[in-house]
C-alpha cells in the first residue's frame, strides 16, 4: 500500500476566507439556486473540500467561490431531474427587508444567474469575476451586459402579468 501524503490544511487561510466572505457566498449561492438547502450544502461542502486540499490551493477564496457554485449547479440539476422542475424555497429567507421577488430570474441560464449573483449580490467587479472564473474582464463585461438585458426582460414581463 502506498503512503499518500496530503498537504496539511492551512486552516487559518480557509478560516479567514470564511470570515471575510462566507456569509456573502451563502447569500450569493442562495440567490443563484433559489434554495436555502442548496446554499447550505454547497457552501459547507466547498469549505470542507478547501480544508482537505489545504495549502495546495493557490487562491483559496476564488477556489471556494467557484467550487460552491459548481456544487450548487450539480445539486440543482439532480433536484430538477427528481422533481421535474425548479425547486424554490420561500425566496425572502436569508435577506434583509425590503425584498424584491427575483423568482422570475430563475428562468435565466445558470451562467447568466451566476454572473449576476457574483456582481450584484457577491459585490464583485467585472475584473474580479474574470479572475474568479479564469476569463477576460472584457468577456465578463459583455456577458454581464447580455445577462442584465435578459433579466430586465424577465422582470418586466413579470410586472405586466399581474
Amino acid at each position: 500500500m502506498h503512503d499518500v501524503r496530503v498537504p496539511p490544511a492551512d486552516s487559518d487561510a480557509i478560516r479567514a476566507v470564511y470570515e471575510r466572505s462566507g456569509a456573502r457566498l451563502w447569500r450569493s449561492v442562495r440567490a443563484f439556486s433559489g434554495s436555502t438547502d442548496v446554499a447550505d450544502e454547497a457552501v459547507a461542502e466547498a469549505f470542507a473540500q478547501a480544508l482537505r486540499r489545504g495549502s495546495a490551493l493557490r487562491d483559496p477564496e476564488a477556489w471556494v467561490w467557484r467550487t460552491a457554485f459548481v456544487i450548487a449547479r450539480a445539486d440543482l440539476g439532480r433536484r430538477r431531474s427528481a422533481h421535474r422542475g425548479t425547486v424554490v424555497d420561500d425566496v425572502s429567507v436569508g435577506f434583509d427587508a425590503p425584498f424584491t421577488d427575483l423568482t422570475p430570474l430563475l428562468a435565466l441560464s445558470d451562467s447568466d444567474r451566476h454572473l449576476l449573483v457574483l456582481r450584484h449580490i457577491g459585490g464583485y467587479e467585472a475584473g474580479e469575476i474574470a479572475s474568479l472564473l479564469g476569463v477576460s474582464a472584457g468577456a465578463i463585461r459583455v456577458r454581464l451586459h447580455r445577462a442584465r438585458a435578459r433579466a430586465r426582460r424577465l422582470l418586466t414581463e413579470g410586472e405586466t402579468d399581474g
